[in-house]
């Protein structure tokens, strides 16, 4: 009788992580007026940005970081003064006539001469100035938690992966999942799932052999001169944690104690063309316990945005137990007309103060990047 196959080879012990996953879950939400032109005027200042931001995530263990896309004031005004003109045609296709409603005075003054256009200044993407988009400030964020030695392979095909120059030379984030954390990077490495090479496949009574790519390997770049092969095979072009010792894929929980949304290595990005998706694609599958605004980047505090406020609450509850709580920066305009060009998607709300739960208050006149870090050193006290 043929002997049975050998159990399951024997765990190899390995480090165990001291940090630990917090009762109440933050995600921060954070608009991309944050790098408007007015807070930063080119590549170096947006990435510094985000690097504050990152920091603070990462100081505080933040699950998610949400970036809201929000028109800058010269957007606006744009769009604004494109909804003001109208252009109706009379007549036929042929000899019909444009009439233009809401001229300027300088435009009634002046004869109708149709003026030369410009030729419009192509983007370049590898410049450091007018760079200020809502995904590249969200890439930058990725950016930062990600290992130097993955950079290459994540953002391989990015189009902001020329954008890195200045991220580069910032110093290493001291607050990443595995520092700081009983050692646990000897056992325990992050990696990407790699093919280590492409097989030929010759099929029969065929002369031409076909390449065949796989879907599945054993191969893991974690940085080293050559790639890791773990005793399983998984699926290709996945970020993973790799137990080093037992040489298999595990959480990052298990390895450092933490985890963002989705399954992730630190915190989760995740970006938002419009109001109402900060709520219904939630990363927490069952959504946030409570929304929490935090007034910031208002340089004024006019007094009907302090009237808007009224009625938000002062004291919120930010230590419930098993809580998902998300913290919402910015400005109350540019929140409330976010809000207003996305209300179709938000039946029975009025006001972008009732999407809020309560206001947690920080000093007057603070920068998003300052704020974030104050509400989180605040809600950790």
């Amino acid at each position: 009788m043929a002997k049975r196959k050998t159990e399951a080879k024997e765990e190899k012990p390995v480090k165990k992580p001291v940090k630990a996953i917090p009762e109440t879950q933050y995600s921060i939400c954070v608009p991309s007026t944050i790098i408007s032109a007015a807070n930063a005027k080119n590549l170096e200042q947006i990435t510094f940005i985000a690097y504050q931001i990152a920091k603070a995530a990462t100081i505080y263990n933040v699950a998610e970081i949400v970036v809201l896309d929000v028109p800058s004031s010269s957007k606006k005004q744009e769009l604004a003064e494109k909804e003001a003109t109208k252009v109706v045609e009379l007549g036929s296709n042929k000899g019909g006539k444009k009439i233009k409603f809401n001229f300027s005075d300088e435009d009634i003054v002046k004869p109708s001469v149709e003026k030369t256009k410009e030729p419009e200044t192509p983007t370049d993407l590898s410049s450091d100035i007018n760079e200020n988009n809502t995904l590249l400030f969200a890439t930058l964020l990725q950016y930062f938690m990600t290992p130097p030695y993955l950079v290459k392979s994540v953002f391989a095909n990015n189009q902001f992966s020329t954008k890195f120059k200045y991220a580069q030379k910032l110093p290493k984030i001291s607050t990443l999942p595995f520092m700081s954390n009983n050692e646990v990077s000897k056992d325990f490495k992050e990696g990407l799932t790699i093919l280590k090479a492409t097989p030929k496949v010759t099929k029969k009574n065929k002369k031409v052999s076909a390449l065949k790519k796989l879907s599945v390997t054993k191969y893991v770049n974690i940085g080293d001169a050559e790639p890791f092969v773990l005793d399983h095979e998984v699926p290709v072009n996945v970020r993973v944690t790799v137990d080093l010792k037992n040489r298999k894929i595990v959480s990052p929980l298990q390895a450092y104690g933490l985890i963002g949304c989705k399954l992730s290595f630190g915190y989760h990005v995740r970006y938002c063309a419009n109001f109402s998706s900060i709520f219904t694609q939630s990363s927490f599958p069952e959504g946030y316990t409570s929304t929490i605004y935090v007034n910031c980047d208002d340089y004024f505090n006019s007094n009907d945005t302090i009237e808007a406020r009224n009625s938000i609450n002062k004291n919120p509850d930010l230590s419930s137990k098993d809580g998902k709580i998300l913290l919402l920066f910015g400005n109350y305009k540019d929140l409330d007309y976010s809000f207003q060009n996305d209300k179709a998607n938000l039946p029975g709300v009025e006001n972008v103060s009732q999407m809020f739960d309560g206001e947690l208050p920080v000093p007057k006149g603070v920068k998003v990047e300052d704020a974030t870090l104050i509400s989180l050193a605040k809600v950790h006290h």
